[in-house]
């Protein structure tokens, strides 16, 4: 694993965010639970998030998502756009064509996380998590399996690490 630390001043105590749809199979499955509520005490902004990305990234040997930060979007919910390949591996390329012809748009080479212009390192663990499934696992992978519960550990442990909450 690469080391990284954050400046402590470009992280920030906020309060705990809502119960999360996933977290009944997430402390099923997690490895540690109690790692992943302590992130989500913790926001960070630009251009804290797209270092982390970087970092997290680089431990998985991944390509970099495109980052879409909104003011508007909760600290505590993201999304992780699948990347252009994983599409094509689903539906063909043809389809994937028709598709981005009829109103998807161009697709994101490497896929896109949307995240808040502050966001809980739990948030973004969670959208690394889905981030590394897309690239590292088959396309069919289910969003929330186990799969990528063992990915957003492993983010997660990325994202604390650099955030100085590793021990």
């Amino acid at each position: 694993m690469t080391t990284m630390k954050l400046n402590p001043l470009a992280i920030q105590v906020i309060d705990a965010g809502p119960k999360r749809r996933h977290w009944s199979r997430v402390a099923q499955f997690s490895r540690s639970p109690e790692l992943l509520l302590g992130l989500d005490r913790v926001g960070v902004e630009s251009p804290m998030i797209d270092d982390l990305v970087a970092f997290a990234c680089s431990d998985f040997g991944v390509p970099e998502p495109k980052l879409k930060l909104h003011a508007g979007r909760s600290a505590y919910t993201g999304a992780c756009e699948r990347p252009r390949t994983v599409w094509v591996a689903l539906l063909g390329e043809d389809e994937v064509a028709v598709r981005e012809a009829a109103g998807w748009g161009a697709l994101p080479t490497n896929g896109a996380i949307r995240l808040g212009r502050t966001t809980t390192l739990m948030t973004l663990a969670h959208e690394l998590g889905h981030h590394a499934v897309f690239h590292l696992d088959d396309p069919t992978t289910p969003a929330h399996g186990r799969r990528w519960v063992l990915r957003f550990d492993q983010a997660a442990a990325m994202v604390a690490e650099a955030a100085g909450m590793d021990g």
